[in-house]
């Protein structure tokens, strides 16, 4: 009978937990394909063309990259059931890469810069940024949703709950007394009262007379 209730609560987690995989996997090719091989195809352009863009942009670049690594490891931390450290980094690398593409489209669009493609494509250079780096909010949005749904979760919530506890158990479990062994308890070297509400001292004086 135990195994067939037990039956309903694993069916029930099994779509979540599948949910939850696929998105991994998503956040997993997006952060690839988003942040480091376009994104970061902007990013190396940055570098490669200083001499044009000038010093500021080739910053702009390694910057860049600094941020790429802090997200990919704020997906690492969520793969440790690190949620709330995972979603700290992630909003403190994409906000930041979002700064950097706005500053520098505002650039180019100031200076009237033409992207290195014009000739095949037509695209001006603030164009071609946003469209290399506007992807990045993807894998963004990706790992905010999983790792805040499952930070709240009431399984997460309950285990949370139970390490707090057992941390309370630990500060609060007596210290070893001098001569070995753990010291006793408050409770235990006070002596119980009798049920019908007596003093122990009483109880001591009838076993007093019984012996005399």
């Amino acid at each position: 009978m135990k195994n067939k209730r037990n039956e309903p609560a694993a069916h029930a987690k099994r779509p979540h937990s599948a949910l939850r995989t696929a998105g991994l996997i998503v956040l997993i090719v997006t952060l690839l394909f988003c942040v480091w091989l376009t994104g970061g195809a902007v990013a190396y352009g940055w570098i490669s063309h200083a001499d044009h863009y000038g010093s500021e942009f080739a910053a702009y670049g390694r910057f860049y990259y600094i941020l790429g690594g802090l997200m990919s490891l704020g997906a690492a931390l969520y793969l440790f059931r690190l949620d709330l450290p995972a979603l700290i980094l992630d909003v403190c690398a994409y906000v930041p890469m979002l700064v950097i593409l706005l500053r520098a489209m505002n650039t180019a669009e100031e200076n009237g810069w033409s992207g290195q493609t014009e000739a095949s494509f037509g695209r001006q250079a603030a164009a071609q940024w946003r469209n290399g780096m506007m992807w990045n909010a993807v894998p963004f949005l990706l790992l905010a949703v999983l790792s805040l749904t499952r930070f709240l979760s009431q399984d997460e919530r309950v285990r949370r709950a139970e390490k707090r506890r057992a941390r309370e158990r630990e500060l609060n479990r007596p210290a070893p007394s001098l001569l070995g062994g753990e010291t006793p308890a408050a409770d235990s070297r006070r002596q119980n009262p009798a049920p019908d509400g007596r003093s122990s001292h009483k109880s001591a004086g009838k076993q007093q007379t019984k012996k005399k």
